[in-house]
């Protein structure tokens, strides 16, 4: 998936900026797919509060945002899913081959080091089963912005008791087709996140 592609397709959604992999805080060497991304893509966003610093990129998507930080804090975002309190105290169930890139209320879409594939899995399960949401980080990251975008696009005729309508639930399917190319691929994608299904 070309970069400049998904950056277009982020840049709503909170400022960009290129991200050294010297930026990375992890005692793991970072994935090149990952570096590339912060790279020539760079979820940074705004700085909220002094102390907090930038706070990546947040997509709206109906129920919770789908958040991705700037590299600086993705090794603070393991914590909770490959560790509790200290990133040397691994806990149990989690592969290490998994690394969080994204979360949506706690539920984390991963990259899967060995294969480029990122997944997507429910916390609160008791066990990580994820599904895999998508070939590689680029159209992951692609698709939830497309999703992101279709849906800011709605209007209020396109929901019911804040549920969207089958119209509306087309529009999005629709435009994600249109960046995906693949229907099955759309399919596969929104069954594994759970969403319009």
């Amino acid at each position: 998936m070309d970069p400049v592609l998904v950056k277009a397709l982020l840049e709503p959604f909170g400022a960009l900026r290129p991200q050294a992999a010297t930026e990375w805080k992890g005692a793991d060497p970072l994935p090149e797919a990952v570096a590339t991304f912060y790279r020539e893509v760079g979820p940074w966003g705004e700085t909220h509060h002094e102390n907090v610093g930038p706070v990546g990129c947040t997509l709206t998507v109906g129920g919770n945002p789908v958040r991705i930080p700037p590299l600086h804090k993705l090794e603070r975002l393991q914590a909770g899913y490959a560790w509790s309190k200290d990133p040397l105290d691994r806990l149990q169930g989690w592969d290490d081959d998994w690394l969080v890139i994204a979360e949506q209320g706690g539920d984390p879409f991963i990259l899967e080091k060995s294969t480029g594939a990122i997944l997507f899995a429910f916390h609160g399960a008791g066990s990580w089963t994820p599904r895999v949401f998508a070939r590689d980080l680029m159209t992951a990251i692609g698709s939830l912005a497309t999703v992101a975008a279709a849906y800011l696009a709605l209007d209020d005729t396109d929901f019911i008791d804040d549920e969207p309508t089958a119209s509306a639930v087309a529009k999005i399917r629709d435009r994600l087709m249109a960046f995906v190319g693949d229907r099955e691929r759309v399919e596969t994608m929104l069954s594994a996140w759970d969403y319009l299904t």
